[in-house]
């Protein structure tokens, strides 16, 4: 099979799903120089797989979610300050007192707010000079389909732990001169526009980055911008050899969650005195987010970093959606005060943190399986394993371990159960007369689920039939004897 007539049948999209697994996995018709072409191959098997009308799902659905998702964001903040945490009384403002303009002004515009962009500049140039300068032992992220191996510094836990003493520190400084952080509190509707306006732009930046400038072989580009906006070019950029995801996701944003749920929380104390509800979800919060840090090497294996390349889907989400809407149980609590008492909050911090256990178990017991390559003992008994061997788009051969048993018999994604659990627990604080509160629980439910059939379609084209031995073993997705 010649070069130029791989490429011309590549480009007219006539290789059956099939026709394609065969041309990269066959390396006596495929020479290490026809590898040029796999990134098309690779790039069409995935819309072939999917079935995807390319007008409706790269042009018109990310051209939607760009322009609906920063307002959604900044709706959902002024429902709770400005309409008393009601939908209608939302509709109605917007119907009935304000005009166009001011509707645009305040939920479509790109705005910048000074203060506030002062504030996020020195905590992004705090989190990339900490992740240089902590020390930390060498790891490394899964091996790519052309052959590139990520490296990062170990290091997430010492920035989270350090980063919340500063802030202790911080806070007690500012208190001497009259000041406190719940400013971004009553300033969080600008905070939240001026990360707007930086992340659009940011993403912008890595857009064309990816395209001229990209720092792997493993980027996808294509002529339509839209898409390569929304789903982004690179799937692991470096700025001067500062990985991109790592800090939007990790650095900024799972600390600025941990940051502003405590500052919330202190808001609510200095309104209310003590505030039993707030700190409860507080508490949760920021272990939750402690046992994130402290596996934070983990996390740099899953789909998020592997799969999910850098775009608005990706960083925008961790730059603006996670500020504002992972903290919307805490920010709602401020404006609309409850009393759990001890009983309460005693039962729901218990079952809380016997969550995030679970959570945190099931995530080492994968890891540990896979780190001693399946030497060791699963609840007193040797790992089920499948041995997935699956060949890279360079040629070479690789190998997964499938985890059949422990948590992984029960279902498949059995730790995301956990997950959702704690998600209600932090956020019933807030009792049950509103639905706003509850929103980040309802996302996080739809972006799981969602993961779990990605993850399944991906690994079903990734390992072949050892993924469908794999399902015979642990028939279901998440929910056991239902999904």
């Amino acid at each position: 099979m010649s070069l130029s007539s791989t490429n011309l049948r590549v480009q007219n999209g006539r290789y059956s799903l099939k026709e394609k697994t065969a041309i990269i996995s066959d390396k006596n018709d495929l020479s290490m120089n026809d590898m040029l072409v796999t990134k098309e191959l690779h790039l069409l098997s995935v819309h072939h797989r999917r079935g995807q009308n390319k007008v409706i799902f790269e042009a018109i659905i990310p051209l939607i979610l760009c322009s609906f998702c920063p307002f959604f964001v900044r709706s959902v903040v002024y429902i709770c300050t400005h309409a008393n945490g009601s939908l209608l009384d939302f509709f109605k403002q917007i119907s009935t007192q304000m005009t166009l303009k001011q509707v645009l002004e305040h939920f479509f515009y790109l705005q910048w707010h000074w203060p506030s962009a002062i504030i996020f500049f020195l905590f992004i140039s705090y989190s990339i000079l900490m992740t240089l300068l902590l020390p930390g032992e060498k790891y490394h992220g899964p091996v790519t389909d052309y052959g590139h191996v990520p490296e990062y510094k170990d290091n997430g836990f010492s920035y989270y732990l350090i980063s919340l003493g500063l802030f202790v520190i911080l806070t007690a400084g500012l208190k001497v001169f009259g000041l406190t952080p719940t400013y971004i509190y009553d300033n969080f509707e600008q905070f939240l526009s001026t990360l707007n306006t930086f992340a659009f732009i940011f993403c912008l930046f890595l857009m064309l980055k990816g395209k001229y400038f990209p720092s792997t072989r493993e980027y996808r580009s294509s002529p339509n911008w839209i898409i390569d906006f929304y789903r982004g070019v690179e799937l692991y950029p470096r700025i001067f050899g500062v990985d991109i995801k790592l800090i939007t996701n990790c650095r900024f944003g799972m600390l600025a969650w941990a940051l502003l749920s405590a500052i919330f929380c202190m808001k609510a104390f200095e309104l209310y005195g003590y505030a039993d509800s707030s700190l409860v979800t507080c508490i949760l919060t920021v272990v939750y987010l402690t046992k994130f840090f402290w596996w934070e090497s983990g996390y740099m294996k899953t789909m998020d970093i592997i799969v999910d390349r850098a775009g608005f889907y990706l960083c925008w989400g961790c730059l603006v959606w996670v500020p504002a809407l992972y903290t919307l149980p805490s920010y709602f609590l401020v404006s609309h005060r409850q009393q759990l008492g001890p009983t309460l909050t005693f039962l729901v911090l218990l079952l809380g943190f016997l969550s995030i256990y679970i959570n945190y178990d099931a995530d080492r017991q994968k890891l540990h399986v896979r780190r001693t390559n399946g030497n060791c003992f699963i609840w007193g008994s040797q790992p089920q394993l499948i041995r997935a061997k699956y060949r890279l788009l360079n040629g070479n051969e690789s190998e997964s371990l499938l985890l059949a048993n422990g948590y992984w018999g029960i279902s498949r994604h059995f730790h995301y159960i956990p997950e959702l659990v704690l998600a209600f627990l932090w956020s019933c604080p807030n009792g049950f007369h509103y639905v706003l509160p509850y929103l980040y629980v309802i996302i996080l439910f739809i972006l799981l689920m969602h993961r779990a059939h990605r993850d399944d379609q991906k690994c079903k084209l990734k390992y072949g039939q050892y993924w469908l031995d794999y399902c015979e073993k642990v028939k279901f997705r998440v929910w056991p004897g239902i999904y």
